[in-house]
Protein backbone atom coordinates (compact mmCIF):
# COMPACT_ATOMS: atom_id res chain seq x y z
CA UNK A 1 0.00 0.00 0.00
CA UNK A 2 3.18 2.59 0.62
CA UNK A 3 3.50 2.40 -3.03
CA UNK A 4 0.51 4.46 -3.55
CA UNK A 5 0.74 6.35 -0.45
CA UNK A 6 3.59 8.11 -2.31
CA UNK A 7 0.77 10.10 -4.73
CA UNK A 8 -0.53 11.97 -1.94
CA UNK A 9 2.90 13.86 -2.21
CA UNK A 10 3.18 13.95 -6.20
CA UNK A 11 -0.21 15.10 -6.54
CA UNK A 12 -3.11 18.05 -5.10
CA UNK A 13 -6.05 16.93 -3.59
CA UNK A 14 -8.18 16.55 -5.94
CA UNK A 15 -7.13 15.94 -9.69
CA UNK A 16 -8.92 16.06 -12.93
CA UNK A 17 -9.54 13.37 -15.49
CA UNK A 18 -6.29 13.74 -17.56
CA UNK A 19 -3.86 13.22 -14.64
CA UNK A 20 -6.86 10.57 -13.32
CA UNK A 21 -5.50 8.58 -16.74
CA UNK A 22 -1.95 9.37 -16.33
CA UNK A 23 -1.86 7.61 -12.77
CA UNK A 24 -3.85 4.85 -13.90
CA UNK A 25 -1.84 4.50 -16.81
CA UNK A 26 -4.80 4.43 -18.66
CA UNK A 27 -6.26 6.61 -22.26
CA UNK A 28 -8.78 9.14 -21.74
CA UNK A 29 -11.70 6.89 -22.63
CA UNK A 30 -11.19 4.81 -20.11
CA UNK A 31 -10.77 7.33 -17.11
CA UNK A 32 -14.02 8.77 -18.40
CA UNK A 33 -15.83 5.38 -18.14
CA UNK A 34 -14.49 5.29 -14.59
CA UNK A 35 -15.77 8.50 -13.68
CA UNK A 36 -19.39 7.85 -15.60
CA UNK A 37 -20.39 4.52 -13.98
CA UNK A 38 -19.48 5.47 -10.22
CA UNK A 39 -16.06 3.19 -9.83
CA UNK A 40 -14.22 6.04 -9.06
CA UNK A 41 -16.18 8.91 -7.16
CA UNK A 42 -16.03 12.36 -8.51
CA UNK A 43 -17.10 15.71 -8.18
CA UNK A 44 -18.40 17.55 -11.59
CA UNK A 45 -18.34 20.97 -11.08
CA UNK A 46 -19.89 21.62 -14.18
CA UNK A 47 -16.77 23.68 -16.08
CA UNK A 48 -16.31 23.29 -19.50
CA UNK A 49 -12.90 22.65 -19.66
CA UNK A 50 -13.02 20.92 -16.18
CA UNK A 51 -15.77 19.06 -15.52
CA UNK A 52 -14.92 16.41 -12.94
CA UNK A 53 -12.54 16.20 -10.33
CA UNK A 54 -11.59 13.40 -8.37
CA UNK A 55 -9.92 13.41 -4.36
CA UNK A 56 -6.83 11.51 -4.89
CA UNK A 57 -7.95 9.40 -2.12
CA UNK A 58 -10.40 7.78 -4.17
CA UNK A 59 -8.20 7.25 -6.62
CA UNK A 60 -5.47 5.41 -4.57
CA UNK A 61 -8.80 3.29 -3.70
CA UNK A 62 -9.60 2.33 -7.17
CA UNK A 63 -5.65 1.22 -7.22
CA UNK A 64 -6.06 -0.99 -5.01
CA UNK A 65 -9.03 -2.15 -5.36
CA UNK A 66 -7.61 -3.29 -9.26
CA UNK A 67 -4.77 -5.49 -8.20
CA UNK A 68 -7.35 -7.65 -6.49
CA UNK A 69 -10.94 -7.48 -9.05
CA UNK A 70 -8.74 -6.14 -12.08
CA UNK A 71 -9.82 -3.28 -14.36
CA UNK A 72 -13.42 -2.91 -13.80
CA UNK A 73 -14.03 -2.11 -17.37
CA UNK A 74 -15.26 -4.82 -19.41
CA UNK A 75 -14.04 -5.65 -22.67
CA UNK A 76 -15.70 -3.89 -25.99
CA UNK A 77 -16.50 -0.80 -23.34
CA UNK A 78 -14.71 1.40 -24.15
CA UNK A 79 -15.73 2.42 -28.22
CA UNK A 80 -17.20 4.50 -30.41
CA UNK A 81 -20.60 2.66 -31.36
CA UNK A 82 -23.25 4.54 -30.52
CA UNK A 83 -25.92 1.84 -30.76
CA UNK A 84 -24.29 -0.35 -28.15
CA UNK A 85 -24.03 2.24 -25.88
CA UNK A 86 -27.59 3.39 -26.44
CA UNK A 87 -28.56 -0.66 -25.87
CA UNK A 88 -27.02 -0.55 -22.40
CA UNK A 89 -28.51 2.80 -21.42
CA UNK A 90 -32.19 0.60 -22.30
CA UNK A 91 -31.52 -2.88 -20.20
CA UNK A 92 -30.21 -1.03 -17.35
CA UNK A 93 -33.27 -0.15 -15.40
CA UNK A 94 -33.40 -2.04 -11.89
CA UNK A 95 -31.45 -3.83 -10.04
CA UNK A 96 -34.33 -6.62 -10.34
CA UNK A 97 -33.11 -7.27 -13.80
CA UNK A 98 -29.63 -7.97 -12.17
CA UNK A 99 -29.58 -9.96 -9.72
CA UNK A 100 -31.23 -13.43 -9.28
CA UNK A 101 -33.92 -14.14 -6.45
CA UNK A 102 -32.18 -15.29 -3.15
CA UNK A 103 -28.97 -13.16 -4.19
CA UNK A 104 -30.53 -9.79 -2.51
CA UNK A 105 -27.01 -9.89 -0.16
CA UNK A 106 -24.19 -9.21 -3.44
CA UNK A 107 -26.28 -5.41 -3.72
CA UNK A 108 -25.01 -4.95 0.52
CA UNK A 109 -21.15 -6.51 -0.74
CA UNK A 110 -21.06 -4.30 -3.49
CA UNK A 111 -22.32 -1.07 -1.27
CA UNK A 112 -20.36 -2.22 1.41
CA UNK A 113 -17.23 -2.34 -1.00
CA UNK A 114 -17.59 0.90 -2.89
CA UNK A 115 -18.89 3.24 0.12
CA UNK A 116 -16.93 1.58 2.60
CA UNK A 117 -15.22 4.84 3.86
CA UNK A 118 -18.65 6.34 4.17
CA UNK A 119 -19.82 7.64 8.01
CA UNK A 120 -21.87 5.40 9.55
CA UNK A 121 -24.54 8.23 10.21
CA UNK A 122 -25.80 9.75 6.59
CA UNK A 123 -27.62 12.47 5.52
CA UNK A 124 -29.84 12.85 3.09
CA UNK A 125 -27.50 13.81 0.57
CA UNK A 126 -25.24 11.31 0.95
CA UNK A 127 -28.08 8.67 0.98
CA UNK A 128 -29.13 9.94 -2.47
CA UNK A 129 -25.32 10.13 -3.92
CA UNK A 130 -25.11 6.56 -2.44
CA UNK A 131 -28.04 4.79 -4.27
CA UNK A 132 -29.13 7.06 -6.72
CA UNK A 133 -32.59 7.98 -5.96
CA UNK A 134 -33.55 11.64 -5.93
CA UNK A 135 -33.95 13.79 -2.17
CA UNK A 136 -37.52 13.57 -2.53
CA UNK A 137 -38.06 10.27 -2.93
CA UNK A 138 -35.78 9.43 -0.12
CA UNK A 139 -37.81 12.10 2.11
CA UNK A 140 -40.84 10.59 0.73
CA UNK A 141 -39.78 7.27 1.78
CA UNK A 142 -38.63 8.25 4.54
CA UNK A 143 -41.86 9.52 5.78
CA UNK A 144 -43.70 7.16 4.78
CA UNK A 145 -41.31 4.78 6.36
CA UNK A 146 -39.81 2.78 4.15
CA UNK A 147 -36.56 4.00 5.64
CA UNK A 148 -35.68 4.06 9.20
CA UNK A 149 -34.37 7.24 10.14
CA UNK A 150 -33.13 9.23 13.55
CA UNK A 151 -34.07 12.52 13.86
CA UNK A 152 -31.41 15.53 13.36
CA UNK A 153 -30.77 18.80 15.56
CA UNK A 154 -31.58 21.00 13.03
CA UNK A 155 -33.31 21.61 9.73
CA UNK A 156 -30.46 20.51 7.44
CA UNK A 157 -30.07 17.28 8.80
CA UNK A 158 -33.83 16.47 10.05
CA UNK A 159 -33.44 12.78 8.63
CA UNK A 160 -30.32 10.93 9.76
CA UNK A 161 -29.99 7.27 8.26
CA UNK A 162 -27.80 5.15 9.80
CA UNK A 163 -25.97 2.81 7.27
CA UNK A 164 -27.54 0.03 8.80
CA UNK A 165 -31.07 0.72 8.24
CA UNK A 166 -30.03 2.03 4.74
CA UNK A 167 -29.35 -1.52 4.01
CA UNK A 168 -32.35 -2.90 5.15
CA UNK A 169 -34.10 -1.06 3.04
CA UNK A 170 -31.59 -1.77 -0.08
CA UNK A 171 -32.93 -5.59 -0.21
CA UNK A 172 -36.53 -4.43 -0.28
CA UNK A 173 -38.79 -4.87 -3.27
CA UNK A 174 -39.25 -1.19 -3.41
CA UNK A 175 -35.42 -0.56 -4.16
CA UNK A 176 -34.76 -3.48 -5.85
CA UNK A 177 -37.39 -3.03 -8.56
CA UNK A 178 -37.53 0.99 -8.39
CA UNK A 179 -37.27 1.92 -11.77
CA UNK A 180 -35.75 5.77 -12.48
CA UNK A 181 -34.51 8.12 -15.15
CA UNK A 182 -31.89 8.79 -12.66
CA UNK A 183 -28.61 9.34 -14.26
CA UNK A 184 -26.91 8.42 -10.77
CA UNK A 185 -29.01 4.98 -10.44
CA UNK A 186 -27.72 4.16 -13.96
CA UNK A 187 -23.98 5.07 -12.98
CA UNK A 188 -24.86 2.90 -10.27
CA UNK A 189 -26.09 0.09 -12.12
CA UNK A 190 -23.30 -0.19 -13.94
CA UNK A 191 -20.66 -0.14 -11.46
CA UNK A 192 -22.99 -2.96 -9.96
CA UNK A 193 -22.69 -5.04 -12.90
CA UNK A 194 -18.76 -4.36 -13.46
CA UNK A 195 -18.07 -5.48 -9.64
CA UNK A 196 -20.26 -8.92 -10.15
CA UNK A 197 -18.25 -9.27 -13.36
CA UNK A 198 -15.07 -8.96 -11.32
CA UNK A 199 -15.87 -10.61 -8.62
CA UNK A 200 -16.91 -13.63 -10.31
CA UNK A 201 -13.60 -13.73 -12.12
CA UNK A 202 -11.83 -13.49 -9.25
CA UNK A 203 -13.32 -16.57 -7.94
CA UNK A 204 -13.39 -18.67 -11.18
CA UNK A 205 -9.33 -18.18 -11.03
CA UNK A 206 -9.56 -19.01 -7.41
CA UNK A 207 -10.78 -22.44 -8.09
CA UNK A 208 -8.71 -23.00 -11.05
CA UNK A 209 -5.82 -22.32 -9.30
CA UNK A 210 -7.09 -24.30 -6.25
CA UNK A 211 -7.39 -27.16 -9.02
Amino acid sequence: MEKYEILKDQYPEYINSDQLAKICKIGKRSAFYLIKNGIIRSINIGKKRLRYIIAIDDVITYLRSREKCGTMIPPGAIGNSNKQNTQVEITRKSFYQMIKLGHESEIIEYFNFIYADYNEILKISEVSEMIGLHECTIRRHVRNGFIKYLAGSSRSTKYLIPKQYLIEFMITPRFIEAKTNSESLKKILGGFEIWKTAVREVSSNGDNNKI
